[in-house]
């Protein structure tokens, strides 16, 4: 006879790729005849643009541009600017039986720097860091007995997973106008603007993924006294992504990436407005929390039964959380002071010790600031930000690691101390790997019920569990308990026990 079970799907989705790919570019840039010769290069910038992703079975890449900027300094004085546009692209294989796959996509710029080969030729150099997640939708079938005979013993567990749900995407425009601080004077040039983005609130209604953030605005310019003057600025933005199913109360994990973003002047004779204009997509994740019940074992009181068995693995979310780090740069280089100064992450270091994860932040800032002698120069300082996590040997995380916030300073002759802060979003997942009954031949069992004897007295060599001795008697694990006054599963050592047969 064969064991009927009622089946029911779980649907989710699996991670079948989490890498994170780091690649450097350099370029040539020629500086204009409209300038006369470099003297020295004083900052460099740059901004991740995202132009395609791809997705397919089996292969998953993105591509896109960094767009760079360099300061400079001509032997007359002049502050000079170049841009470029400098290409990436990064592409990952992953093995995979499922054609329904779909990504999550970030790129964000690790560093930048320039230096001049000669007075008309400057070299830059930018490292890229792009982390592709990709999900395959999957479809696991559970089994269950409601109602199992008395002559069934089932051992059943339930696990508490947070999984993935659903991936949606939408891609948004910004057309704003950015006013000056009121206690900042007048754009006379733009020299500078870079560009981050946070995400205030989410939530998910119904079938919508709702999200408000900000766009935030870094710049950099000359005003019409020639002096260098830098702020920020947020350009708020309210979006929803719509998505396939329900999900109240389910949690929501956005991600924001930039495809164009251009700032300019307004053109007025007195500007303290800039115009923006950016193109982005929203990435939202949907995460639920389901509790699986599983068959963990299962045997008959009267008769044999020859089990099946699933096995399965699933990587299921333990913590998502968000907080604020201030990581430290100092320098010894003296300095009238500090003009401005930008914020880049690279990829987190990890290290395990035990049950817990040790995680050191790399960054570095690129600073300009006016030295001891009053002229303006340019340096990259590397501060970094170290925490740990408990996390489970089958255990890993993945980081999302950015500027926080406007980077506090102080300069003197003793040199320069700066204050940056960072926004980490940490997500800790686990890897479980499943075991369950699915199926079963029941057949007679080994010996007639007259030849067993009603009760069994034996005693515990060692600790043991009640369903373990419950098995091997073909009995009911109720029974033993009740005819023992047991409370708990597990019978301790050299313990002596009444096994009642049924």
């Amino acid at each position: 006879m064969e064991l009927v079970f009622q089946e029911r799907e779980l649907n989710y989705l699996s991670r079948v790729l989490c890498e994170t790919v780091t690649q450097e570019q350099t370029a040539e840039l020629i500086v204009p005849d409209s300038y006369p010769d470099a003297e020295r290069v004083v900052d460099a910038f740059a901004t991740a643009l995202i132009r395609s992703e791809e997705c397919s079975a089996g292969a998953a890449g993105v591509s896109g541009n960094a767009q760079v900027g360099v300061l400079f300094v001509t032997e007359d004085g002049e502050i000079g600017r170049l841009e470029t546009q400098i290409p990436f692209s990064a592409r990952r294989e992953f093995d995979t039986d499922y054609d329904d796959c779909t990504m999550q996509c970030a790129c964000a710029v690790s560093s930048v720097d320039a230096r001049m080969l000669n007075s008309r030729k400057v070299l830059v150099r930018v490292g890229v860091r792009c982390t592709m997640s990709v999900y395959a939708r999957q479809r696991q079938t559970l089994y269950d007995i409601p109602e199992p005979a008395a002559t069934l013993q089932l051992r059943r567990t339930k696990i508490p997973l947070r999984l993935p749900l659903e991936l949606g995407e939408k891609s948004f425009v910004l057309n704003e106008e950015v006013e000056i601080p009121g206690t900042k004077p007048a754009v006379e040039r733009l020299l500078k603007c870079v560009y981050r983005t946070e995400v205030e609130e989410q939530k998910l209604v119904g079938s919508k993924a709702v999200f408000k953030g900000n766009l935030i605005v870094h710049a950099l310019y000359e005003c019409p006294e020639r002096k260098l003057h830098s702020f920020e600025a947020g350009v708020p933005f309210s979006q929803y992504v719509d998505m396939e199913q329900e999900l109240d109360d389910h949690a929501l994990s956005t991600v924001l990436a930039m495809t164009s973003v251009e700032t300019e002047p307004d053109g007025q004779m007195d500007c303290r407005r800039l115009l923006l204009s950016a193109n982005l997509i929203a990435q939202c994740t949907a995460y639920g929390e389901q509790e699986v019940s599983l068959i963990e074992d299962a045997f008959c009181t009267n008769a044999e039964l020859s089990p099946q068995w699933a096995e399965w693995k699933v990587t299921g979310v333990l913590d998502r959380q968000n907080f604020r780090e201030t990581a430290l740069a100092q320098s010894d280089a003296p300095a009238g002071g500090v003009v401005d100064a930008w914020l880049y992450t690279d990829e987190t270091i990890r290290r395990r010790e035990g049950e817990r994860m040790l995680l050191e932040l790399p960054m570095s800032v690129n600073v300009l600031y006016v030295d001891g002698e009053g002229k303006l120069q340019g340096r990259s300082m590397r501060p970094a930000a170290n925490f740990s996590t408990e996390l489970a040997e089958n255990g890993g995380c993945r980081l999302r690691v950015t500027g926080g916030g406007e980077i506090f300073s102080a300069a003197g002759a003793d040199g320069m101390e700066l204050r940056c802060p960072v926004s980490v979003e940490l997500e800790s997942f686990a890897e479980h790997r499943l075991r369950c009954v699915c199926g079963g031949e029941i057949t007679e069992p080994p010996q007639s019920a007259e030849r067993r004897p009603a009760v069994i007295l034996r005693r515990t060599e060692a600790e043991q569990d009640v369903w373990d001795i419950a098995k091997a008697y073909h009995t009911a694990t109720q029974a033993v308990m009740e005819a023992n006054a047991l409370t708990g599963a597990v019978v301790p050592a050299d313990t002596l026990l009444l096994i009642p047969m049924q």
